[in-house]
């Protein structure tokens, strides 16, 4: 079996980019988060937030002309813009989907805090029904997507499996565990399932006692399941974009909500940190650290070399990255948070753009512009967007045939 684990460093160019980031301004405007559930983030004036109000105005209207549902801007805890359309959609609840991964991540890193399980226990201490072979598989992994399964889109795009728990467990092993990056679907299900099972409560009613209704979201939300009841771990969650900058405050104030320490620091530290089979990818978040890495084998692999996945953007940055462009950015040298939801943003008519929501002209024209807003800290404009792949359209057949299994 290959193994994917990239042995020189992940930090190249961007670890020289760091300097250019300073700390935010000592003595600019901070708000305090939200104390009542539905409560709105205090709006901050521009300009008391470090940012040029006309420059903010135009990176928003940007990204609100490139099909977004929702733009929002948030800066030291305070909503500092927001899209006009904001006014109809900032409390509608839609499918983040794979943006949901990330939710998953945050309630793994909550059951940790809690005690209830740790990152390097197999899964087979709370699934007794996986065999030995699945039984090692670690929490970690999951979390990096390195659990070397054998992924097929076909079943799971199509919803067939009943039982996206025991579909996963009925996976064969391409690969030694810990060693390749794939990017799955159901096996985010079947991590789900883990935290569910080591909390000893349903994941939903544990997600809103233990994370949602803490930070003010209200039971608004849907979260779909399977045939089994399975709560869905890779896509399917419903919220507001008023409620994702909640969750994206968690994280960039380094899993904390106003005196509450929800996920450890350590964990979210961990989250955002490169891993060893991708350097792109933490846990279940996309990062902006490295200049090489792998992006969503859809609809096929791509390796990347010499590019940070948003070159316009600081190196720190991280996402929560859903279909269709569902987006929650954290960046924390910026003390940041942006949501994005709609369509898909791009036009150019790459076709791994359009289908995984991945980095392209809208994202790197939005940065530029963005931080030509920001005040307080030297940034280097790095052009137009000009960069290609060349690739076109090319299916991976391993990853699209499936053939059911038969007891």
């Amino acid at each position: 079996m290959r193994s994917r684990i990239f042995s020189r460093s992940i930090f190249t160019t961007a670890a020289a980019a760091w300097i250019a980031w300073a700390a935010p301004a000592a003595g600019a405007m901070r708000c305090e988060l939200p104390l009542l559930p539905g409560q709105p983030f205090t709006v901050g004036w521009p300009g008391a937030l470090d940012l040029d109000a006309a420059a903010l105005k135009q990176a928003v209207d940007y990204a609100a002309s490139h099909n977004s549902y929702s733009v929002r801007v948030y800066r030291h805890n305070c909503l500092a813009a927001k899209s006009a359309l904001d006014q109809l959609t900032e409390n509608v609840p839609n499918n983040v989907w794979s943006s949901t991964k990330g939710v998953v991540s945050m309630l793994a890193g909550r059951a940790e805090k809690l005690g209830k399980l740790t990152l390097d226990d197999p899964i087979g201490k709370y699934l007794p029904q996986a065999d030995a072979a699945h039984a090692a598989i670690t929490i970690r992994q999951l979390l990096t997507q390195s659990s070397g399964l054998h992924f097929v889109w076909t079943p799971e795009l199509a919803g067939i499996p009943d039982d996206e728990v025991q579909y996963t467990l009925d996976l064969p092993f391409d690969y030694e565990r810990g060693t390749h990056f794939e990017y799955g679907q159901t096996t985010i299900t079947l991590l789900a399932r883990v935290i569910q099972e080591a909390v000893g409560q349903d994941l939903q009613d544990f997600a809103y006692e233990q994370l949602f209704a803490p930070i003010g979201i209200e039971r608004n939300w849907i979260w779909m399941r399977d045939r089994a009841n399975n709560t869905k771990g890779w896509a399917d969650l419903y919220l507001p974009p008023a409620d994702l900058a909640r969750l994206g405050h968690v994280m960039l104030n380094q899993g904390r909500w106003r005196d509450t320490q929800l996920l450890r620091r350590e964990y979210v530290k961990s989250a955002s940190t490169p891993s060893l089979t991708n350097p792109y990818y933490g846990f279940l978040y996309w990062l902006n650290a490295s200049d090489h890495g792998y992006t969503v084998a859809f609809p096929g692999a791509r390796a990347i070399e010499n590019r940070r996945m948003f070159e316009s953007a600081p190196p720190d940055l991280y996402a929560f990255v859903g279909f269709r462009d569902q987006l929650i950015f954290v960046i924390p040298s910026l003390d940041m948070v942006i949501v994005r939801t709609g369509e898909p943003g791009n036009t150019q008519g790459n076709e791994q753009q359009l289908l995984t929501a991945d980095s392209g002209q809208w994202h790197h024209e939005f940065f530029r512009l963005l931080m030509k807003a920001v005040k307080d800290v030297s940034y280097t404009d790095p052009g137009p967007y000009d960069w290609q792949d060349g690739s076109g359209l090319v299916i991976d057949i391993d990853h699209f045939l499936w053939v059911p299994t038969v007891p």
